[in-house]
């Protein structure tokens, strides 16, 4: 009787999506990289304007603790 090979489903799966997400990531900096080169400036998307307004709401607020 020969032996069931085992296979770890989660690490397989877990490794498909890591290599999947940088290849993602790889082609969204070459083209970012492409456009800026060219010389064409893109508008803030919603998470960079969210992502600016949450550290200036963080930096009033540990103003607001130091100086008062």
């Amino acid at each position: 009787m020969a032996k069931k090979q085992v296979r770890n489903k989660f690490r397989d799966r877990f490794a498909d999506y890591y290599l999947t997400n940088r290849e993602v990531t790889k082609q969204s900096d070459e083209r970012y990289r492409k456009e800026r080169e060219a010389g064409k400036k893109k508008a803030w998307t919603r998470s960079e304007k969210t992502m600016l307004v949450i550290t200036f709401a963080a930096l009033v607020l540990l103003a607001i603790k130091y100086l008062i």
